[in-house]
C-alpha cells in the first residue's frame, strides 16, 4: 500500500535534489513528450538492488523510443546521503541511465513515498498513470510503458519483454526472515543483554542457545541510532540464526578503514557453494572485507534453509547496520 497515490495526477517537478549522475539535470516539464519511469531506490537495498537488472534491461531495450528512466536514489542510512557514496555505487552497479541524489528525502515526499524500491510511471503529458512498491510486476510494468508509448504515436520498436527470462527473479517464500535492524531506532532488541565488567558496561555473553530471527552478540558492543557497533579491538561478533535462501548484511566503517570479519555458517567457513559474492577463503576459513558502507553479499543457497550466521571481528569499529533475506 502507498502512502498517498498520484495516479492520475500531476506529476510533481524534482525539488531538493543534490545533484544528478549519467546527464545534466533533468526536470519533468522539460521531459513532456516522453514517458518517464522514476525508480525510487537506494544502494544498500537488497530489494533494490535485486531490480536493478530488470531496470538496466529497460533503459537498454527502449533506448530508441521516446521513454525515459531515472533512479531517483533516496537514502536510507546517513551514509548514503554523500553523493561520492551514490556515485561509486551506480559505477559499481554498472548503471547509464539518469540518477536523481535526493539526498534529503524532498522529491519522495512529493511523490508520497514508503517504500523501497518504488516505481511511478509518467505519461508523455505529465500525468502519472501506475505506481507499484516492491520488487515484481516487471512484466505488468513494461506492459504499462508500451501502452503509453502506444499514445504518443510512437510506439515501441522492439517486442517487448525480450529479456525477462534472462534476468533472475526473488518471490517472497513464506516463513522468511524479515529485515532485522540493529540500530536503536528500529531495532526489535537483541536475545541477549549488556552486563558489566571492570571498566565497561557495555559487555555481551552470548546465553548459548538462540531463538530463530533474534540477533545475538558476544564481547564489547554499543548500540547507536542506525547501528550497532564493535567497540574493542578483542574478540567479539554477532550472530542470527535465520531462515532464507539468501542473507546479506548492510555493513560499514569509518575512515576508510580495511577491516576483516570472519564468517561462519553452523560454526564452520561457508562452502564455495553458499557463498554470495563477498566472501572469501584463505587458509584459516571464509571471510569478509569491508572496506565502505554497503550491502554485502554472504549467503547464497538455491533453496529456502535454516543456518545460524555468525560475523566475527577484532576491529574496533566494525558497524552492523540491518540483515536483509531473500
Amino acid at each position: 500500500m502507498l502512502a498517498q497515490s498520484l495516479t492520475g495526477k500531476s506529476a510533481p517537478e524534482f525539488s531538493g535534489l543534490r545533484g544528478w549522475l549519467n546527464t545534466p539535470p533533468l526536470t519533468i516539464a522539460d521531459l513532456k513528450g516522453k514517458v518517464v519511469l522514476l525508480d525510487f531506490w537506494t544502494y544498500s537495498c537488497v530489494n533494490c538492488v535485486r531490480s536493478l537488472p530488470r531496470m538496466k534491461l529497460l533503459h537498454k531495450e527502449y533506448a530508441g523510443d521516446p521513454f525515459v528512466l531515472i533512479g531517483v536514489h533516496t537514502p536510507e542510512f546517513e551514509f548514503e546521503k554523500l553523493p561520492e557514496n551514490v556515485s561509486s555505487a551506480v559505477k559499481r552497479f554498472g548503471i547509464g541511465y539518469p540518477v536523481a541524489i535526493d539526498s534529503e528525502n524532498i522529491t519522495w515526499k512529493l511523490y508520497g513515498n514508503q517504500y523501497w524500491p518504488r516505481q511511478t510511471l509518467i505519461d508523455s503529458k505529465g500525468t502519472v498513470r501506475w505506481e507499484h512498491a516492491g520488487e515484481g510486476d516487471y512484466d505488468k510494468m513494461e506492459d504499462r510503458i508500451r501502452d503509453l508509448l502506444k499514445e504518443t504515436g510512437r510506439p515501441a520498436a522492439n517486442k517487448g519483454n525480450a529479456g525477462s527470462n534472462k534476468i533472475e527473479t526473488f518471490g517472497f517464500m513464506r516463513n522468511t526472515t524479515p529485515e532485522i535492524y540493529t540500530g536503536s531506532l528500529r531495532s526489535q532488541g537483541f536475545g541477549n543483554g549488556q552486563v558489566c565488567v571492570p571498566g565497561s558496561c557495555t559487555r555481551y555473553i552470548d546465553p548459548g542457545e538462540h531463538s530463530r530471527d533474534t540477533p545475538y552478540l558476544s564481547g564489547d558492543w554499543t548500540q547507536f541510532p542506525e547501528y550497532v557497533m564493535h567497540a574493542t579491538t578483542e574478540s567479539g561478533y554477532i550472530l542470527l540464526k535465520y531462515g532464507a535462501r539468501n542473507a546479506n548484511a548492510v555493513l560499514g566503517v569509518s575512515d576508510m578503514k580495511r577491516v576483516r570479519v570472519d564468517v561462519e555458517l553452523d560454526g564452520k567457513p561457508i562452502e564455495k557453494g553458499k557463498a554470495g559474492a563477498d566472501v572469501q577463503w584463505d587458509s584459516t576459513g571464509s571471510f569478509l572485507v569491508v572496506t565502505e558502507n554497503r550491502l554485502y553479499d554472504i549467503v547464497r543457497t538455491k533453496a529456502f534453509e535454516t543456518h545460524e550466521l555468525k560475523l566475527m571481528t577484532k576491529a574496533e569499529d566494525l558497524r552492523l547496520f540491518t540483515y536483509t533475506f531473500g
